[in-house]
């Protein structure tokens, strides 16, 4: 029986009708323990339990006792994104050999006996190589060219959310809301699953219902007022939402005092939004993981000597540094990638790190993104970047530069009225003469489903690069790509108007579209003589 099923039966017998999964509906520990096994045995009998089966659903109760359910079947699972493309789902499901996906809306239909009705559409793929025990296939990137589907086991994810519970204590186990996209394994594992081990409640609400129906775009103002609404107590944020909370609780003035715990990942965070969250009351806590891992593998403890670390391992694996500062992690692993074993261990993360007199990590860049200017000077991107989207004017940010005598920036600002001469500049002030942005481009935001982000949000520096060359445009150039060199700016302002972005997502009702003024959008050129 799965440590999670274990759980819940301890919890059932422990405290029987506190509430286990809010949301649409509440359901009690030992409402859970009794309806489990019935839609475990009937998810097995409507799926082929020897091949993986892709999910595509939204948060919600009947979606984390999907999970709960498959879990108790023994069926692989492959969680697929909302935010990957139809080709990037089906390039993950063909490469794992899927034998279905799960997609559409999931209910629990009303009767004495709880059952699924779900849409289950069956997949022609080739059975896939994939090791023994696996529970999970992962897909980081989404990509459509070459997928490597991390493979996972349930008895390491278990064993990575029990970490993270003894590593915090149960003393958090209060109300935790998703907000990360479902999909995500950090959510899924240090999120539901340390929930049901801990004996809290996971309050599964859907995207849209948390300011999250574009996970790009986020609705801070709506994500502020259902986390106060819904007395929620716990957070798994990455630093752009983080960034985005504080500025909704600053501008309003609204606090939420019942948090006990915000866990970020994802990326580092800069010191200033740090200082930004403390002053608005956010309980913070900056953390380290990877998919090969499990999510999560070191998490700030909290203590004020700690604060910007990554803290210390959790116990779940261990932590160490080559000659060279990357980080190396040894211990419980992935079971290895479709079609291909582990590699030996110690895994080699490709990040560049410390650690101090007390163990704690700090984070400080990217082994392969490294800067190494024209004058020999060594750069770390995150730095810069971490100091210009500290600004709110600045969405998302990629710096580059290497072998170049100055840093050029590829940015997408918060709102086409942002002002990001006014961002760059102060940034600038913040950094040393050889860290400073000389030159930028405004562009329409990163995706993963446009190739510029993976899953958990991480830049995809070689596709931005490509995407976004160096502005060297010369007059020697045709008229028209110089014009479309000029107006990038414009262009990018221009894509990311709201109703835009809604009518090219589907997401914009007849009333909004009907109301929606045409306006003129004036794109300036240098004139050429």
């Amino acid at each position: 029986m799965s440590e999670l099923w274990t759980a819940i039966r301890r919890h059932a017998e422990a405290q029987p009708q506190a509430i286990a999964i809010d949301g649409s509906v509440a359901m009690s520990w030992e409402a859970l323990e009794r309806a489990l096994p019935m839609l475990a045995s009937d998810v097995a009998t409507r799926c082929d339990v020897a091949r993986p089966l892709g999910i595509r659903v939204d948060h919600g109760v009947a979606e984390c006792l999907l999970d709960l359910a498959l879990v108790g079947s023994g069926i692989v699972t492959i969680p697929l994104p909302p935010f990957f493309s139809l080709a990037q789902g089906a390039a993950a499901l063909d490469h794992a050999g899927a034998s279905a996906v799960v997609s559409g809306a999931i209910d629990l239909a009303d009767g004495p006996t709880p059952r699924f009705t779900m849409t289950v559409e069956p997949c022609r793929t080739l059975r896939a190589d994939v090791p023994e025990e696996t529970a999970r296939i992962t897909f980081t990137s989404g990509s459509t060219g070459d997928p490597k589907g991390i493979c996972l086991s349930m008895t390491h994810l278990c064993r990575v959310a029990g970490a993270v519970v003894e590593h915090l204590g149960t003393h958090h186990a209060g109300r935790h809301l998703p907000i990360l996209p479902p999909g995500i394994l950090l959510e899924n594992v240090a999120g539901f699953y340390a929930t049901i081990l801990a004996g809290g409640t996971y309050v599964a609400l859907p995207q849209a219902a948390v300011g999250m129906a574009d996970p790009f775009r986020p609705d801070f103002p709506k994500m502020l007022g259902a986390i106060e609404d819904n007395a929620i107590t716990s957070l798994i944020l990455v630093p752009e939402y983080l960034a985005g909370l504080v500025g909704a609780m600053a501008a309003s003035g609204r606090r939420l005092p019942r948090l006990t715990l915000v866990a970020v990942g994802g990326a580092r965070i800069e010191p200033r939004l740090l200082d930004a969250a403390a002053a608005v009351g956010l309980p913070v806590r900056q953390g380290y993981g990877l998919t090969e891992c499990g999510s999560v593998v070191a998490l700030d403890d909290g203590d004020p000597g700690s604060r910007g670390s990554v803290g210390q391992s959790i116990g779940a694996n261990e932590i160490c540094l080559a000659d060279d500062g990357e980080i190396l992690i040894d211990g419980p692993m992935f079971l290895g990638t479709i079609g291909h074993p582990r590699p030996a261990a110690p895994f080699a993360t490709g990040d560049i790190g410390r650690i101090d007199d007390l163990g704690r990590l700090w984070i400080e860049g990217r082994k392969s993104s490294l800067i190494v200017t024209s004058h020999g000077r060594n750069i770390s991107p995150e730095w810069v970047e971490g100091t210009l989207r500290a600004d709110p004017a600045i969405l998302q940010v990629l710096v580059r530069g290497d072998g170049r005598s100055t840093l050029d920036a590829v940015i997408v600002p918060a709102n086409p009225a942002a002002d990001v001469s006014a961002a760059v500049a102060a940034a600038n002030l913040m950094l040393p003469a050889y860290a400073r942005v000389a030159q930028w481009q405004i562009v329409p935001p990163f995706t993963p489903a446009a190739g510029l982000l993976t899953g958990n949000g991480r830049l995809r520096r070689r596709a931005i690069e490509a995407a976004y060359p160096y502005r060297e445009a010369g007059l020697d150039q045709p008229f028209f790509d110089r014009l479309v060199a000029e107006t990038r700016e414009a262009q990018a302002r221009f894509q990311m108007t709201p109703q835009l972005i809604a009518g090219l997502t589907g997401r914009i009702s007849v009333a909004d579209y009907i109301a929606y003024p045409p306006r003129r959008f004036t794109m300036s050129a240098t004139p050429y003589r």
